[in-house]
């Protein structure tokens, strides 16, 4: 359950239910690390307090020395385990931002073209839930770097600055 939502049910309650929400953001593993906040600050997973209270066979088969030597193997490596974790969060990140890519369609325009701007961007009309959507048409002169155009009026007047592509829509008569 997301912490807003824990929160929002607790109505007045919520100062008691912060700690709870807290422990389990720490300790659910995130999808693009696959390591929990905890682990990756620590070293070695969280115990619930359940865990130690009712002595279960994680705690009562742990033995000190073999424990805190196990402790020390896992601060060794810790630094290993935050790089390899770094390194899948990378992949993570770039597997989405390839999927999301994949279904933006390029807008490009050649001089002469003509186009139409976007009123929003431009508030050369009043806007309004009436008001257009589009003004125009007007022909590209120039197609700089980064979808950056150059517009002019039908009548050549230079529009001034550029106008990014996603501002613009292709005009056809």
């Amino acid at each position: 359950m997301g912490s807003k939502l824990r929160l929002g049910k607790a109505k007045g309650k919520w100062a008691e239910e912060i700690p709870m929400v807290r422990w389990s953001y720490r300790t659910t593993p995130r999808k693009s690390t696959k390591e929990t906040p905890f682990s990756l600050t620590y070293g070695i997973e969280a115990m619930l307090p359940m865990e130690v209270a009712v002595n279960t066979l994680r705690v009562a088969n742990q033995d000190e020395e073999s424990n805190t030597q196990g402790l020390r193997i896992k601060l060794d490596i810790l630094e290993e385990k935050r790089e390899e974790s770094g390194v899948r969060q990378s992949a993570y990140k770039h597997a989405t931002e390839r999927y999301y890519n994949q279904r933006v369609k390029e807008k490009a325009f050649k001089v002469g073209e003509y186009v139409l701007r976007k009123n929003e961007a431009s508030r050369a009309q009043p806007q309004g839930k009436l008001g257009p959507m589009w003004e125009g048409p007007y022909r590209v002169t120039e197609a700089n770097r980064n979808e950056a155009y150059v517009l002019e009026t039908m009548e050549g007047r230079p529009i001034p600055r550029t106008w990014n592509a996603r501002n613009l829509k292709k005009y056809f008569f």
